[in-house]
């Protein structure tokens, strides 16, 4: 039975986890499991995850599906966390820069295989399948493999499309006074660092079946483990249509202290903020960030009804590339009653100046006392 993007709109605007039990169905790349791989790209190379070095140490025309190595100290993992490495495969999306990763044989025509074999899925709005190649990741897991818990520096929703085998994700949003050292590969574990322990609390947990597509937001940490006896083959991907609006509406003021991940998408909050205008919202303590935006809150409401229509929502950004009316709402209308009133839209700079004033001050080293 389809999945209807109707549905399913609600859940991407909010930013909630989801599986899309058959989301990988009819897509070209459906049948690209660990052994396909290996046949279709012998020439090419790949990584073990886990180790001391990016380049590309393994061949993709040998036994590594087999190959399972441990993590160092992976005995230390709190519980349920994957002990095992998986491989890694990113040519589409690093190859251009980071040639010196060594890609093996014909780097630039597997990329185009990549890219031209990518389609938007079928649950999804129609939009730009060059961009969702081009931002892929290949992901093997043998047996008990899995990618620690982590966050990914993207400022677009993923999609992770597994084609063979059978994977535990476990998902969680970072404390509303995220850790300085941030969010990378395995940190939250508190091996490194003791006094991390107990940090990973995952609050969904989901089982993507072979053929199904899994959803991961902007500034999610999230873990993968394979629960299969067989190699499970993926391909995580971005796509911009929706943006997860509301989502970053109500976890932007932790996700601006995170500067080397999610805390780089201020473009995106600004605009969706801003109506898609080419207003800045700079930071600001309260006072001053409620004076500047009862200011542009007042200049929007053209009839000055106190409720933002839907053609005020989209006037200041007509002549620019625009997130949606339905973005545009779910971002400004945190009461949810349907419309978008002049002291939301007003709320909403606020939140985002003050949260980038934070921001900065952390940067700087400076206390927020005086915020």
């Amino acid at each position: 039975m389809d999945t209807e993007y109707d549905k399913i709109k609600r859940h991407l605007l909010d930013g909630r986890p989801f599986v899309v039990t058959d989301g990988a169905r009819g897509l070209p790349m459906a049948t690209w499991d660990c052994d396909f791989v290996k046949k279709e790209f012998p020439g090419s190379r790949i990584r073990q995850e886990g180790g001391q070095s990016e380049v590309n140490a393994v061949k993709m025309s040998s036994s590594w599906a087999e190959d399972s190595k441990p993590y160092p100290d992976s005995s230390k993992y709190p519980e349920g966390a994957p002990r095992m490495r998986p491989f890694y495969w990113d040519i589409a999306k690093a190859y251009q820069e980071e040639r010196e990763r060594k890609w093996g044989k014909n780097p630039q025509a597997v990329v185009k295989k990549i890219v031209s074999t990518t389609q938007v899925p079928y649950w999804l709005p129609q939009q730009g399948s060059v961009e969702m190649g081009h931002s892929s990741e290949m992901w093997f897991h043998p047996k008990g493999a899995g990618a620690r818990a982590h966050m990914d520096p993207h400022c677009k929703t993923t999609v992770s499309f597994c084609f063979s085998g059978r994977r535990k994700w476990r998902m969680m949003v970072p404390p509303a006074q995220p850790h300085p050292d941030g969010y990378f590969d395995g940190e939250v574990y508190g091996v490194r660092n003791p006094s991390r322990k107990g940090e990973w609390q995952p609050i969904f947990e989901l089982e993507a079946p072979n053929g199904s597509a899994v959803v991961v937001y902007p500034g999610m940490v999230h873990e993968t483990v394979s629960t299969g006896d067989q190699c499970s083959s993926s391909v995580s991907q971005t796509f911009e249509v929706p943006t997860p609006a509301a989502y970053f509406r109500a976890f932007w003021p932790r996700f601006a202290l995170i500067g080397e991940d999610v805390g780089h998408c201020s473009h995106v909050v600004e605009a969706l903020a801003t109506l898609n205008s080419k207003t800045k919202v700079q930071p600001a303590k309260e006072k001053s960030a409620r004076k500047s935006a009862m200011a542009f809150a007042k200049r929007t409401d053209l009839d000055g009804d106190g409720v933002i229509s839907e053609d005020e929502l989209m006037s200041p950004g007509k002549d620019r590339r625009q997130h949606s009316l339905d973005e545009l709402v779910a971002f400004h209308d945190v009461d949810r009653d349907g419309s978008v009133t002049v002291d939301e839209l007003a709320d909403s700079w606020v939140m985002v100046s003050t949260a980038n004033f934070r921001a900065a001050q952390q940067m700087s080293g400076r206390g927020q006392d005086d915020l």
